[in-house]
């Protein structure tokens, strides 16, 4: 039996990051339009390449039902697996679609488009599927999913190594870089990038069902009328690729005699072989036609036309500030980057206005050195290094924190205050300090030492070097009558920039 050679597919993606820039004076999360405009440029790519798919598809059940009406019984049993697959894969199709749907629903309400699934409002919202996938539950439920009909795509593949590699790649479930499945895809990522991730899939589970239905086919093993029917046929490595990358196929002939080698034509140019090889320079659909010529028994010439049709994306990288959307001068800012199917360890950075330390895993530290910062982001594909995007970030000096005083009650529980009353004697016993910081619910943290204060009462004022009171300034507190107001004031502190700030006053009732 003579048949198609399987073109083993790419490996899975490992890693889709998406990391989050933060506004400052909002708190709220943010990724730029660019971004978010190229995400969605690869759902309308793929939702393209799955009608195209999809039509392929509905060629082959023809073919398949049309070959059963010749030869029920020896088509019988490969025709009941196909028809099994075509419901697994519509299943878990239309299980994303809805999935989909429901985070439209979560992010848009009542302007959620629930027909296609392809209009996106609150594009750059970052909590909708994190709360649905993750706290809800339906991402480990998806995960299962994709899990079954993984393992049921292998099990008809009848321990064709080939096809389990194909298989087990497209539908990885496993853990990327210690984090699992679901919280890879799902937490901090935009709804337009959960949304193109989840279209991926569903192009991925159609491409699987044509690449298991051609399988089926060649499993019945009908002569005749493999013999008597040509079919040209594309085998891509991959139908989307990257500017700088290669895009791969083979181009076979279904049912080619193999003591017969067919000579493969493209754009009028005869290959060397059956593999075509191209390297586009701009994003955007390709499409490519030729034929293949195979002499029949009686040694004239016939010819199979076939075209095809591939998708280039624009490189785009990921760059977040782990802590703000800004850069602090003196300060290590944290820097995470990551560019959808490239492995961080392919991936650079160049800094201009600033210095960067690495942490491993995408992962940097960046310290200005003027006012504004460009991060580029450099990729590794192929052996070649392609420019994935750049960030430019403003630089500011930190903010003033706000001073507190802070001491232990009777019970050894540590206290603060800002402004407010305190009981003078517990006050002064539970060894009072004067610090400062930005709040355990503020973004960015900083270690600030306070260098020296003051405190008033009435019009009098005493001295303390450092963050402790004085044993002046412990007795006058004690000897304070209930209802005195204590003011600490001219409060010195030093923050990592080295800056030394004047912080505002703290009033403190004696009670």
């Amino acid at each position: 039996m003579s048949g198609t050679k399987n073109c083993p597919e790419t490996p899975r993606q490992k890693m889709i990051g998406m990391m989050y820039l933060v506004l400052i004076a909002m708190l709220a999360l943010n990724v730029s339009s660019e971004i978010l405009n190229g995400f969605k440029l690869v759902d309308d790519s793929l939702h393209t390449s799955t009608l195209s798919i999809n039509e392929q598809n509905d060629r082959l059940y023809r073919e398949f039902n049309a070959m059963y009406a010749q030869n029920p019984q020896k088509v019988g049993e490969w025709l009941d697996k196909a028809n099994k697959v075509r419901k697994e894969a519509d299943y878990l199709f239309d299980y994303i679609h809805k999935f989909k749907i429901e985070l439209l629903k979560l992010a848009d309400k009542d302007k959620a488009d629930t027909l296609y699934a392809r209009k996106i409002n609150r594009r750059e919202n970052l909590s909708v599927a994190a709360n649905y996938a993750l706290r809800e539950g339906h991402g480990k439920e998806l995960k299962e999913k994709i899990e079954h009909y993984r393992d049921f795509m292998i099990s008809l593949a009848d321990k064709n190594l080939g096809k389990n590699e194909i298989f087990s790649n497209i539908f990885n479930t496993e853990n990327i870089n210690n984090k699992s499945w679901e919280i890879a895809t799902f937490e901090n990522m935009p709804v337009s990038a959960v949304i193109t991730i989840l279209t991926k899939y569903q192009n991925d589970v159609r491409n699987s069902e044509s690449k298991m239905i051609q399988f089926l086919k060649e499993r019945t093993d009908e002569g005749d009328a493999r013999v008597n029917k040509f079919d040209a046929f594309v085998v891509a490595e991959s139908n989307y690729v990257m500017e700088g990358q290669e895009y791969r196929a083979k181009i076979l002939l279904a049912a080619v005699d193999t003591t017969k080698a067919p000579n493969v034509f493209i754009n009028g140019n005869k290959l060397a072989g059956n593999n075509y090889v191209v390297t586009p320079n701009r994003s955007g659909e390709y499409s490519y036609s030729g034929y293949i010529e195979l002499p029949n028994s009686m040694g004239q010439l016939q010819r199979f036309n076939f075209t095809s049709k591939y998708n280039v994306g624009k490189p785009a990288a990921i760059i977040s500030n782990d802590d703000l959307n800004i850069l602090y001068r003196g300060f290590d800012n944290n820097i995470s980057i990551s560019a959808p199917g490239i492995p961080t360890d392919n991936l650079r950075i160049n800094v201009n206005g600033g210095t960067a330390t690495p942490k491993g895993s995408g992962k940097y530290i960046i310290k200005p050195t003027a006012n504004s910062v460009e991060v580029s982001v450099i990729g590794n594909i192929g052996g070649r290094q392609i420019n994935m995007g750049s960030n430019t970030y403003r630089v500011r000096q930190l903010p003033d924190p706000k001073p507190y005083a802070i001491y232990k009650d009777n019970n050894g529980n540590i206290r603060s205050v800002f402004d407010g009353s305190v009981h003078g004697p517990t006050f002064v016993a539970g060894n009072p300090t004067v610090t400062a910081g930005y709040g355990e619910d503020a973004l960015v943290q900083a270690n600030f030492t306070v260098k020296s204060f003051a405190i008033r009462i009435g019009r009098r004022t005493y001295n303390s070097n450092g963050p402790k009171f004085s044993q002046e300034q412990i007795d006058i507190i004690n000897n304070l009558p209930s209802g005195t107001t204590l003011v600490i004031q001219r409060i010195m502190a030093v923050g990592p920039d080295g800056v030394q700030r004047n912080l505002s006053a703290v009033a403190i009732e004696i009670l």
